[in-house]
Order: C-alpha cells, then structure tokens, then sequence
C-alpha cells in the first residue's frame, strides 16, 4: 500500500481524505472517480478499501473535518462590536484565521465557496450538511442586518441604502474567491482583495 512514506496508519487514512477532498473540491463529487482518486494519492484500490467502504465515506471524513474548524462570531461576541467598521474588520480576520487552521489540517488552501458549492452538490447524498451550511448562511445574513441597523442608527452609515440588500451584498464579497485557482500561490492575495473590496463598499456608504 505504499505506507513506508507514512509515520504511521492513521497518517495514510489523512492523506486519503486530503488529497481526495481536495479533488471533490477541484473537480466536483461526481466527476470523480476512483480511479481518480487512486491517481491523485498515488494509492491502490486496496488502500481506499482498507479505511473506507465507498467514495461517499471518504467525502463525509473530508466534510466533517472542514466543519471541525469554526470562525464563526457568537452572539456574545457581536454585542462587543462597536461599529460595523469594526465587524468588517472582525469578519475578514476571522476568515483568515480559520483559512490558516484549514490549510494546516488539509495541507492546501481550501475556498470557503468551493466548500458550499461541494455541499450543495451532494445534498441528495447528504441532506443534513447542506441544511447546516443554509442554516449558517441565514445566521450569517441575520448579523449583517443587525450590524447594518445599528451602523444606521449610530450615524456610522447612511440611512438610505437598503439593509437587506446591502448585507446581501456585503456576505456576497468573498465570492471574490471563485476567480482564483485552488491550491496556488495566489491565494496569499485572497484577504488583501476581499479587505479591499470591503473598503470600496464601506466608502460608498458611510457619513
């Protein structure tokens, strides 16, 4: 199985689940194969059998590892936010931390849209991760609005844009992401863009 590149099983299964996640992510769920899979990790079908019964289990490893990373503000800890200034700031370092925790557990730089779109793909397969990621985006969505009202209230912003609308499109700023390629260097560049992108909308909209 070629495992003496590895310091143990438990390392081989990992490589398994990075370099296949990293395909399903690439390429998408169905237009992956086996034998795709095989190809990418260098491993033989035994391999894959030896830890997972079928391609859709080594999805699920790869997906409940994404998942086990959260950056994501609590309640708590949007009341402390003075200002939606302040929350753009808090949303884009929060970002960037969880991308760094991704990248050290996957060995590559992972695309939050990529991940949502992987999900949304097999949600026949697995209903129960797409309705956590619809739930995360409505929770999302709810906290820009709540940000959007009290910037408006406090004189941070103007009055006139529409709140719904506008935090529609500040959630839809890091679709920024979708033109770059996953895995290369150019990823350095993804937060320096999205912060950029945050700026020229928040120029727009302030007092």
């Amino acid at each position: 199985m070629h495992t003496e590149k590895y310091k143990n099983m438990a390392d081989l299964k990992d490589e398994i689940v990075n370099k296949s996640f990293f395909q399903f992510l690439n390429r998408g769920y169905k237009a992956c194969s086996l034998k795709d899979l095989e190809h990418a990790t260098g491993l033989t079908k035994g391999a894959f059998y030896y830890y997972f019964r079928n391609k859709g289990e080594i999805l699920k490893a790869g997906i409940e590892k994404y998942l086990s990373v959260s950056g994501e503000l609590d309640e708590a800890e949007l009341l402390r936010i003075g200002s939606l200034r302040e929350y753009i700031d808090m949303i884009v370092e929060r970002k960037e931390q969880k991308a760094a925790k991704l990248q050290k557990l996957f060995d590559f730089f992972i695309i939050e849209v990529a991940f949502f779109q992987l999900v949304l793909e097999v949600g026949g397969i697995f209903p129960d991760y797409r309705k956590q990621i619809g739930e995360l985006n409505k929770k999302r969505l709810s906290q820009w609005e709540y940000m959007i009202l009290r910037a408006k209230q406090q004189g941070e912003i103007k009055a006139t844009p529409d709140t719904s609308v506008l935090a529609r499109n500040l959630m839809s700023v890091a679709t920024s992401m979708l033109n770059i390629e996953l895995g290369t260097e150019n990823m350095r560049f993804v937060f320096s863009d999205m912060r950029l992108q945050f700026e020229q909308y928040y120029m727009l909209i302030k007092q």
